[in-house]
C-alpha cells in the first residue's frame, strides 16, 4: 500500500454487506420510509466535518440504495470480507487499498458509521470529530454508553453451573448491588473514528490508545426485537437523521 498521499480530510464508510441471518435485509429495512443505509447516509451527507462518503457493500441492491442518497460506491466489497466474521480492520484496509488505487490518495481520517445503529443525529457526529481532532496521543475514539448493569453483575454458564465472568468474585459477591461497582461501558456502534495510518500499518483497528466518546444509550440492531425498538424509540423522538 504505497504510492499514495495523505490528505487531511475525514472519509465516512458505511458498511452493509447482504447476509443478514437474525433479520433478513437487514441494511434495507426501513423506520419512517427511510432504510437503515440510507439513515446513515444522510446523516454523514449532513455532516460540516465529514469531506466525502462511501459505502462498503457486497450487494448490487444495497449498492443502488446507497448511490439513490449520494453515497459514493466505487466497488463492490470482496467475499471473502463480506462473511459473518469478517472484521472491522479488513473491511477498512480494503477499502482503502482499492480506492488508492483509484484515486492515489487516502484521508487522514475515517468514520466508520454503522446503518444498524439509527438512533444517531448530525450534532453528535460533528462533536465526536471536533473533539477527535483536537485531542493529542489518541489512535481512535469509539462511542460508548453506560451499561445498566456493571460487567461485574454478569456471567458465563460453565457445565450447567453459574459462573461469575470475573473469577475473582464469588457468585454472591457477583450478585450485589451495581451500586457496589464501577461504572461499565459498552461499545454501541454510533461511531468508530480511527487514524487510517493504524491500518495501512497493519498494526490494528484501534491502536493503542482509543478515547471513549459517551453517548445516550443506542440501539444496535441485530434482530426483528431490535428493530421493532429502534421503531418505536424514532417515532417518538426528534431525530435529525
Amino acid at each position: 500500500m504505497n504510492n499514495y498521499e495523505f490528505i487531511d480530510e475525514v472519509w465516512a464508510l458505511v458498511p452493509a454487506r447482504s447476509g443478514s441471518k437474525r433479520l433478513k435485509n437487514k441494511n434495507l429495512k426501513k423506520i419512517k420510509n427511510l432504510s437503515l443505509v440510507a439513515r446513515a447516509i444522510i446523516n454523514c451527507k449532513k455532516s460540516i466535518n465529514i469531506d466525502r462518503v462511501f459505502l462498503s457493500t457486497n450487494s448490487i441492491k444495497i449498492k443502488n440504495e446507497g448511490l439513490k442518497f449520494k453515497a459514493e460506491v466505487p466497488f463492490l466489497r470482496s467475499k471473502k470480507n463480506s462473511r459473518d466474521s469478517s472484521n472491522d480492520f479488513d473491511v477498512i484496509k480494503e477499502f482503502l487499498k482499492r480506492i488508492m488505487k483509484i484515486e492515489k490518495k487516502i484521508p487522514k481520517f475515517i468514520i466508520y458509521v454503522r446503518p444498524t445503529s439509527p438512533i444517531r443525529d448530525t450534532f453528535t457526529v460533528d462533536k465526536a470529530i471536533q473533539k477527535f481532532r483536537n485531542l493529542k496521543g489518541y489512535d481512535s475514539l469509539v462511542t460508548v454508553h453506560e451499561m445498566n448493569e456493571p460487567v461485574h453483575k454478569k456471567f458465563f454458564i460453565k457445565k450447567d453451573k453459574l459462573r461469575p465472568v470475573f473469577k475473582s468474585l464469588t457468585l454472591d459477591q457477583a450478585n450485589n448491588p451495581r451500586q457496589n461497582f464501577k461504572k461499565s461501558y459498552t461499545a454501541n456502534g454510533y461511531l468508530d473514528l480511527i487514524k487510517t495510518k493504524n491500518i495501512i500499518s497493519g498494526k490494528n483497528y484501534l491502536g493503542k490508545n482509543c478515547f471513549p466518546f459517551i453517548t445516550q444509550s443506542v440501539i444496535d440492531i441485530d434482530d426483528h426485537f431490535d428493530f421493532e425498538i429502534a421503531k418505536f424509540l424514532i417515532s417518538r423522538v426528534n431525530i435529525n437523521v
